[in-house]
């Protein structure tokens, strides 16, 4: 399932799952996220689950006609189709977008000793 991570600094603050019914995002509390910043409107963005085709989802961030937009990877949005990793402003709060089914996990490199002690190096 694909979740939205709060982000401070790089740290997680939160972890929100998008589920079949979506997110909700804004300061009012009736959203499923809260925001308590006041550059965030009252009810800022949407992010809404499509299923396609063969079965699969989608997840797509909407605006909802905010004072102060929303960004994904620094373009101003109206919709957008999330993928995985994509950054997401609203206000001054920032999120992450991950979609276990579709992040692309590095894979580990094995290191090497180095010929002078104690120092080791990645593989290529």
């Amino acid at each position: 399932m694909a979740v939205l991570l709060q982000l401070l600094d790089d740290n997680i603050l939160n972890k929100y799952e998008i589920n079949k019914q979506g997110l909700t995002i804004g300061r009012s509390i009736q959203n499923d996220i809260v925001l308590d910043d006041p550059s965030v409107s009252q009810s800022h963005a949407k992010i809404t689950r499509k299923e396609l085709k063969d079965g699969a989802f989608i997840c797509f961030i909407q605006d909802l006609k905010s004072t102060n937009h929303t960004f994904v990877n620094n373009n101003e949005i109206d919709e957008w189709p999330l993928s995985d990793q994509d950054l997401i402003v609203i206000g001054t709060k920032n999120f992450k977008y991950i979609d276990p089914d579709k992040e692309n996990l590095a894979q580990t490199k094995a290191f090497k000793k180095s010929w002078i002690p104690g120092m080791f190096y990645l593989e290529d």
